[in-house]
């Protein structure tokens, strides 16, 4: 059974990559894990309030989980940054494969800084990196 790795960050164009991940990977063949990565602003936010942020990316993780019905899903949230966070847990935890979709920050930039920070760094990964179709 192969590993994929799905970084979500809630936004539209990063929960995409499900129905990617439907289309390119076989149910019962593929491990799948959605993971989030939350900054660590220890030093900014009070308890209460990371508390209440880590339980409503909690709640928006398993129900991103519910969208791959008949896949083995896991979910993870992890805190950092969203680069370096990504890699290490994938180099850890053995993953094969990584499906995200680049920042849609304008025709200029390739990539967002995550997902470049992926492509230099996870070389030991597959990596499907999608590029959202231009909306008109």
């Amino acid at each position: 059974m192969k590993k994929v790795l799905l970084p979500i960050d809630g936004s539209v164009r990063s929960l995409r990559t499900i129905d990617m991940v439907k289309q390119l990977c076989p149910a019962q063949q593929e491990e799948i894990t959605l993971v989030m990565v939350l900054p660590d602003q220890m030093h900014i936010d009070g308890q209460f309030e990371r508390e209440r942020i880590w339980r409503k990316a909690s709640q928006e993780l398993e129900t991103f989980a519910g969208l791959l019905k008949g896949w083995t899903v896991d979910t993870k949230l992890l805190r950092g940054s969203p680069g370096p966070e990504i890699v290490q847990f994938a180099r850890e935890k053995g993953y094969d494969t990584l499906v995200m979709t680049r920042s849609s920050r304008g025709p200029l930039q390739k990539l967002g800084s995550v997902a470049t920070y992926i492509v230099r760094n996870a070389q030991f990964l597959n990596l499907v990196i999608m590029r959202e179709a231009d909306q008109t």
